[in-house]
């Protein structure tokens, strides 16, 4: 449910005039004791209770974000992480792998031994977090950071016989733009005419010889990919001009590079998401978005002289607090229980007794 319905739903169950009975906000019947600033800071505090009741369970508010890399040894965690899960790191153009986590005690032992070293690069290993930050081993450089800048040129629709494609690229010196062409043949589509002119790119001057700009052109089902030879490599421009219209490409007007750099992926358990937006909706699974409405209801009864229904509403509130509770077992049904005992589903042997 977004912040609006949210909202609405509690009005409507306030018994206040609003949007679900014909008042929409800001007109004249609108109700002014709750209005919708003080509304959406208490299903704020609401989501941030449900979280702490529930003990902050994984998969209740868990997220999967990834940002770009800091050349920092000491990483921020991203705003309200309550819990890690997994950390991925990718180096730009690479495969994606798992950062090894480290404790405090592991880190000195088996990582560092105690100091820390001016080594920089991709990192393989993470220490536990504190203080809002993980520490990172090796640093990631000042290269993993910022990267080759990257351009992506992207065909939509089956060409026409006879169009022809020309691709221009200008460096960051801006001294002389290049151009490489093709001509669509019978039989082309979006994949094959991303092939053929990467091909024609990786020919010119902006690939080959002692003015080159760009490492060679590489392409994937419909998308091209230029990289500059150096970093940042933002200053290169580029663009792509079609005749005809069957098939299209992007982008069609000068576009500067964006810079690659290294990414780092978080999984990890949130407070929530902060409430802002008429369609923000709260990070929680859909089915206990409700709850938010039933807490901030159990305060908001009292105000209007009636603890019965102040409290019917924070018993609704706690049971979906109890469901909560238990919604990691019933979510987390994707193999086969053993039906061993303790000793034999993890795999070691039970205490021995002789008759």
């Amino acid at each position: 449910m977004p912040l609006t319905d949210l909202q609405n739903r509690t009005w409507h169950l306030l018994r206040e005039n609003g949007p679900d009975t014909g008042f929409p906000i800001g007109s004249a019947g609108f109700t002014a004791d709750f209005p919708v600033s003080v509304v959406t800071r208490d299903l704020n505090i609401a989501l941030a209770q449900f979280i702490s009741a529930a003990g902050i369970a994984p998969m209740i508010s868990e997220r999967m974000d990834t940002f770009p890399v800091y050349p920092v040894l000491d990483y921020p965690l991203p705003i309200g992480c309550s819990s890690i899960t997994r950390i991925e790191y990718t180096p730009f153009g690479q495969q994606t792998y798992e950062l090894i986590p480290k404790n405090f005690d592991e880190w000195v032992d088996d990582v560092t031994g105690g100091y820390n070293t001016n080594t920089t690069g991709q990192p393989f290993y993470y220490r536990q977090p504190f203080a809002g930050y993980i520490r990172l081993q090796p640093a990631p450089s000042i290269g993993n950071a910022i990267g080759p800048g990257v351009g992506y040129l992207t065909f939509a629709n089956n060409p026409a016989v006879g169009q022809a494609l020309t691709v221009y690229m200008t460096p960051a010196s801006g001294a002389g733009t290049v151009t490489a062409t093709y001509v669509c043949v019978a039989g082309d589509t979006p994949s094959t005419v991303a092939f053929n002119i990467t091909n024609n790119i990786n020919l010119t001057s902006a690939v080959t010889g002692i003015n080159a700009f760009l490492a060679p052109a590489g392409a994937a089902a419909n998308v091209v990919t230029l990289t500059s030879l150096t970093s940042p490599g933002t200053g290169i421009t580029y663009y792509a001009t079609l005749t005809g219209t069957a098939m299209t490409v992007t982008p069609a007007s000068s576009a500067a590079f964006t810079p690659g750099g290294d990414t780092i992926t978080f999984y990890y358990s949130s407070l929530g998401t902060i409430l802002v937006n008429p369609g923000d909706t709260p990070g929680i699974p859909p089915q206990f978005h409700m709850a938010l409405v039933y807490k901030v209801l159990s305060d908001y009864w009292p105000r209007k002289q009636s603890l019965e229904l102040a409290n019917h509403y924070l018993g609704r509130y706690e049971a979906e607090v109890v469901r909560a509770k238990s919604f990691v077992f019933d979510a987390n049904r994707d193999a086969q229980p053993s039906v061993g005992g303790a000793y034999d589903e993890g795999g070691y042997a039970g205490p021995y007794t002789s008759s």
